[in-house]
């Protein structure tokens, strides 16, 4: 049955002169960030260490879908407070979910106790209070903020056609950073992702993408997009062998978050496990793949700091085809003795949230063209990486399609997929003109950028 229409996305509708009763499905509000930012202060000043540094971090999530039958519902909350401390040359980290001043306080004793226990090291000061500059326009769309499961089912419903399905998450979370070098900054941000798929396994097409706002996501041209997408009638044929391969957008975003979490983040680099620490400088992908971290580009989630309160800049992680550096806390950033990045994400973690893999020159119908006669890949699902330092990888291929005569063919069963992503990124035949976008893990603080590749062929790719 239909839910009935609402004024606007977010409202819920209620008959005149019926009085309401029960809890509303809409959402409660997050806490001020005024009061936040003034309770941080406070616990700053009261802490007794040398340095002080106070992050809370506080969101909503929710999702819903349409024609979903196996999908759960869920409204999620979620708080934490992280504090950094240093004690002469010895720091200290807590974590915590409490939101009240004297747990703040409690806090900080945890913190100064790991701080005693920790080994002494040279260290660079907390960033300063200069770092904070003003940000950039608002990145919290209020339609977001209003908007409950019922509401965003009924903007599927109307975009959606009858053998068309869809699942829509949001965000809305905040940031506020407070230290003892009067640095203080706040920001509240929106995120919102929807899948569309458009027609009947094994045939349907997909499509995914990620916005700060419902009107930036342009649901109605997504839905064209899935719909594009869709394979004409027929049985599933058996992969062709040695054939080019089309990823789609959403397919290579899959790939790209796993050289970021295995390859880019600090914790590769300290733990040994990432293949810069051999290859940093050095030529292994193609010359057209470029790899940055931008939080000023509006086509992704941007955000205008990071969990350090600096504010971010560009940074390229892979020019035409080397590596440049990994992503890099102050704190780590001098233990390996580089230069930090602006890529804190609380504590002393660094991970790059806003990367774009750059959009080449190709249309769609280009690098269908281009990949003829190979096979085309809409998702990677149960993706993984089974060996850190030669970035080898395994993922089950969904949504795989035969490229004939430039177009769209027959669908392909399912496929088990291994091989190296530095072959697969050395590999190229082109680049799309066009970005996707998923947002990071967190929901609303960035997300991961990239165009369909078309790689000339790629190893072990089998039937599941």
């Amino acid at each position: 049955m239909p839910d009935p229409p609402t004024s606007r996305p977010g409202t819920p509708n209620h008959p005149p002169g019926r009085r309401r009763s029960g809890r509303t499905e809409a959402e409660p509000r997050l806490r001020s960030l005024d009061r936040v930012q003034e309770e941080l202060a406070a616990a700053v000043d009261r802490s007794p260490a040398d340095e002080t540094e106070i992050l809370w971090l506080e969101s909503r999530r929710g999702r819903t879908g349409y024609r979903v039958p196996d999908l759960d519902s869920y409204r999620r909350r979620s708080r934490q407070t992280t504090l950094r401390v240093r004690e002469g040359r010895r720091p200290g980290l807590h974590r915590t979910g409490g939101a009240r001043t004297s747990e703040f306080d409690s806090a900080v004793r945890h913190a100064l106790a790991a701080a005693r226990a920790a080994p002494p090291e040279s260290l660079p000061p907390l960033p300063e209070g200069n770092e904070a500059e003003t940000s950039p326009a608002a990145v919290c769309d209020p339609e977001l903020e209003r908007l409950h499961a019922k509401a965003a089912r009924r903007l599927l419903q109307e975009a959606l056609e009858e053998d068309e399905a869809a699942i829509i998450e949001w965000t809305v979370g905040q940031v506020a950073i407070a230290n003892s070098r009067e640095l203080a900054r706040a920001e509240r941000a929106s995120a919102v992702m929807v899948e569309v798929r458009s027609g009947r396994d094994p045939g349907a097409g997909f499509a995914r993408h990620a916005a700060r706002s419902l009107d930036r996501l342009q649901l109605t041209r997504l839905v064209e997009t899935a719909r594009e997408r869709r394979a004409p009638e027929g049985v599933a044929a058996t992969p062709p062998s040695g054939a080019p391969v089309l990823l789609a957008p959403e397919a290579t975003i899959e790939l790209v978050e796993l050289l970021n979490l295995h390859a880019f983040s600090s914790r590769s680099i300290l733990e040994g496990d990432s293949f810069l620490l051999q290859h940093t400088g050095v030529q292994v992908f193609d010359r057209r793949l470029d790899l940055a971290d931008d939080a000023c580009l509006k086509g992704g989630l941007p955000f205008p700091f990071d969990l350090e309160g600096v504010s971010k800049i560009p940074v390229e992680l892979v020019s035409a085809g080397v590596p440049r550096t990994p992503a890099l806390d102050t704190a780590t950033a001098a233990r390996v003795g580089l230069s930090p990045t602006c890529h804190c994400t609380g504590g002393e973690e660094a991970y790059p949230l806003n990367t774009f893999l750059r959009a080449g020159e190709h249309s769609e119908r280009d690098l269908f063209r281009i990949a003829d006669g190979g096979v085309w890949v809409s998702r990677l699902d149960e993706v993984e990486c089974f060996d850190h330092a030669r970035m080898r990888v395994r993922a089950r291929a969904r949504g795989v399609r035969r490229l004939r005569s430039g177009r769209l063919a027959e669908p392909v069963i399912d496929l088990v997929w291994e091989d190296s992503l530095l072959r697969v990124f050395s590999n190229l035949l082109a680049i799309g003109a066009t970005c996707f976008c998923r947002p990071s893990r967190d929901g609303f603080l960035g997300g991961t950028s990239a165009p369909a590749l078309a790689v000339a062929d790629v190893n072990g790719l089998t039937a599941a």
